[in-house]
């Protein structure tokens, strides 16, 4: 299915990733006191108001344009008014990492901004009863077990806002 252009991820810019990556690395790895410049260039390059402490552990977690991009893409997208349940399936589709879109976390955005659920992109990794306490969701079914559809996905996000 084609998505409409308001439906697709943003274009970034390459420099300002590849900046702001840089930016990242050097506050995750600061020492006390050795940060304050390098915050406040990411914050006015980014248009953002992240503290000292959200950048903590990136550098063991993931890589720091992935971080980067990830912001981004949330801070760029916008709710669709009009989006169609058809529309939300394929943005799921998409979203999720096995189909194969190196932009799937452009896409998790999406979906996060147009459903009533907070953070809703969780569901392609953990169902909406999940136990953490011990790792099973249902009638005590095992994460293993856990390989929802788009469209049990987007069921759920709209109806667990």
């Amino acid at each position: 299915m084609e998505l409409r252009p308001e439906l697709l991820p943003p274009t970034l810019d390459e420099a300002m990733v590849a900046r702001l990556a840089k930016l990242a690395d050097r506050i995750d790895g600061a020492a006390p006191g050795q940060w304050a410049d390098e915050l406040a260039e990411f914050n006015h390059l980014a248009g953002t108001g992240l503290e000292f402490e959200d950048f903590r552990g990136i550098y063991g977690a993931e890589d720091q344009e992935d971080y980067v991009r990830r912001l981004l893409y949330y801070r760029a997208i916008e709710r669709v008014h009009d989006i169609a349940r058809e529309e939300l399936v394929e943005v799921v589709r998409r979203a999720m990492w096995q189909n194969g879109y190196t932009d799937y976390e452009a896409y998790m955005a999406v979906l996060d901004a147009n459903v009533p659920l907070p953070q809703a992109s969780s569901l392609m990794y953990y169902p909406p009863d999940y136990d953490s306490a011990t790792n099973t969701w249902g009638a005590g079914r095992q994460m293993g077990e856990y390989d929802p559809t788009p469209e049990q996905i987007v069921a759920w996000a709209l109806t667990s806002g």
